[in-house]
């Protein structure tokens, strides 16, 4: 029994050189607060849709996304929903967006107070070279379905 807890053992210090794990760390986390994005939107741009550009931080919120490109084809939610009418109501953009805001509703219905989606926020995406008046209809045909806040979709610059 002596002989067993008798003797001690020298036992050296190591000595453990953590900079280069550091380094690998920092550079990570400037990856990830790089790449790090607030919003909870995402947006897949149709072909020939140019946004405009911002120099604004703020972030929108999911909402539907209605999409015109250079071609005035209508999108909602990326899927074409037809084209612009030369003159007159989009009677085809404001059923459309009547029919998403009932979906929406519903899954509002279900779903916790702190995950419910506004239905009253549509996100707009034009192309930068579309005039006013297109907007403004736009804007018509949403109010008409029930969507009273209107946020526009731009490419940021930072």
């Amino acid at each position: 029994m002596k002989k067993r807890f008798g003797r001690k053992r020298n036992r050296e210090a190591l000595d453990v050189d953590i900079t280069s794990l550091l380094d690998i760390l920092t550079i990570l986390l400037v990856f990830l607060l790089k790449s790090y994005n607030a919003s909870d939107l995402r947006l897949d741009l149709q072909k020939g849709v140019e946004i405009a550009d911002s120099d604004s931080r703020k972030m929108t919120r999911f909402a539907p996304v209605v999409q015109v490109n250079k071609e005035a084809k209508v999108f909602l939610n990326n899927k074409e929903i037809g084209r612009l009418p030369a003159s007159g109501e989009m009677t085809v953009l404001t059923q459309a967006l009547k029919n998403e805001k009932s979906k929406l509703e519903t899954a509002n219905a279900t779903k916790a107070a702190n995950q419910q989606v506004n239905t009253e926020l549509v996100n707009l995406v034009v192309d930068k070279e579309m005039d006013y008046a297109v907007v403004q209809r736009l804007m018509n045909d949403s109010a008409l379905a029930g969507y009273s806040q209107f946020k526009f979709i731009v490419k940021g610059n930072y």
